[in-house]
Formats: C-alpha cells, sequence, structure tokens
C-alpha cells in the first residue's frame, strides 16, 4: 500500500479528526470574514493533493489537502497549514487579484492569529511522488533533462528554457536519444 492510500485509510478510520479540521476551518473562515467584512463562506476540505505541497485553495472556496502530510504533521496542520489555506480562500474574496503572500494576505494570517509563513517544513519524504519520464534537451554546454510539465510547456512554446551556464535555448534531442540517455526502455 502506498503512502496516500495509507493515508486516505487513516482519514477514513480518522472521522474525528476529518470533523475536527472542517469546524476548524469553519471557524477560521468566520473570523477572517468578519474581520474583512465579508459574509461567512466556509471553504470545502478535499484530502486529494499530492507530491510535496501541504495545502492549496482556490478562488471557487475549495481547499485541499495532502493526506500523507496531514497524517504525519496533523497538529502542525491544524494550526499552520489550514490558516494559511483559509487565508487565501478570504484573500480571494476580499482583495481579488491581491498577491498570494502579499500584505493582504499577511493581513488575515494575523486576523487569524496564525504566523504568515510561506512555506512549511514538514518531512516531505514519504509525500514525494516518484519521479515521471525525463526528457533529454542540449544546449551549446551540456546535456539536461526536463519532466515532463517543462517538456510539454517547451514542446507548446509557452515557456522557453535557457541554461543556467551558457544561457544558450534548451533544443530537445530526438526521442531515441531521450530514452537511451534517461534510461527508459526503447
Amino acid at each position: 500500500m502506498n503512502p496516500y492510500e495509507q493515508a486516505h485509510q487513516w482519514l477514513a478510520e480518522q472521522p474525528d479528526t476529518v470533523a475536527l479540521l472542517i469546524r476548524k476551518a469553519a471557524a477560521l473562515e468566520c473570523c477572517g470574514a468578519s474581520h474583512a467584512g465579508l459574509t461567512p463562506h466556509p471553504p470545502r476540505l478535499v484530502f486529494d493533493l499530492r507530491g510535496t505541497r501541504a495545502g492549496s485553495s482556490d478562488s471557487a472556496g475549495t481547499i485541499r489537502l495532502n493526506p500523507v502530510l496531514l497524517r504525519e504533521n496533523t497538529a502542525a496542520f491544524m494550526a499552520l497549514t489550514l490558516p494559511h489555506e483559509v487565508a487565501h480562500w478570504i484573500v480571494f474574496r476580499w482583495r481579488p487579484g491581491a498577491s498570494p503572500h502579499g500584505a493582504e494576505w499577511r493581513q488575515v494570517m494575523a486576523w487569524l492569529g496564525a504566523p504568515a509563513q510561506r512555506c512549511h517544513d514538514f518531512d516531505v519524504t514519504r509525500a514525494r511522488l516518484k519521479t515521471g519520464r525525463r526528457y533529454a534537451y542540449r544546449c551549446a554546454c551540456r546535456q539536461h533533462t526536463l519532466g515532463a510539465v517543462a517538456h510539454r510547456r517547451s514542446q507548446t512554446g509557452r515557456t522557453i528554457y535557457r541554461c543556467r551556464v551558457c544561457g544558450s535555448v534548451l533544443r530537445p534531442l530526438d526521442t531515441a536519444i531521450t530514452a537511451m540517455v534517461c534510461g527508459l526502455p526503447q
């Protein structure tokens, strides 16, 4: 069973913890909304976030939490991650277009009585996802590998990647070389 399956099983066995998270998110949102002059609108919690991020919030009021990091850091999640994400939800409504961790967000964090920390310091070893496919690229001085997202952005022209050493544009190698260089089956 992988860490995410274990964490979801743990969540299923911890309905009191889930209920506490939901109540705390609603209480935090009510407090922040009151200070901002907004009508309370509790966020929806979803436990499906993967990777090394502890949480994320969107403008629709959904807060996604990483179940592996939650399981391993429950108290810190209550004290730090939940207020952090609820503050984002409040800022989305209070000051649309504000900087994600700007003055407005820091103000809401103060209202919620939580430290305005941008990043967590949880051990993410068990939450790390397996590395996906890698793609070989070349610049003027060396060879590089890009992950799937960067490769897709490069292929669609959305992003131009440059070597940090020589500054030249990274160019993809052909797929046969990519498989050979990156150790993929051919």
